[in-house]
């Protein structure tokens, strides 16, 4: 997690950006944890630093101990825009 993308980056980058299995990802996509970024010319998704921010909290509430259910609740208070600490604590 140490470098910063100017741009669009494929799978592989983002999982060493991040420390994440591709596989795992790739769940999370299908998991709807985060979002299911577009797709370059030649067909490979194109991650941009929105998704490592995103699969970075992610991972970091899987290591505390969340689950897909509790990080999925918590992601949909932040995007509402009406995240507050009352909700986040229930």
């Amino acid at each position: 997690m140490s470098k910063k993308s100017a741009g669009p980056m494929l799978i592989g980058g983002l999982a060493g950006e991040t420390g994440t299995n591709i596989e795992t990802i790739r769940y999370y996509e299908r998991e709807g944890l985060i979002a299911v970024p577009p797709r370059t010319r030649g067909g490979h998704r194109a991650y941009e630093q929105q998704h490592v921010q995103r699969l970075s909290f992610v991972r970091r509430s899987r290591e505390l101990g969340f689950s897909l259910n509790d990080i999925r609740k918590l992601l949909q208070l932040a995007d509402s825009g009406t995240m507050c600490t009352t909700a986040a604590k229930e």
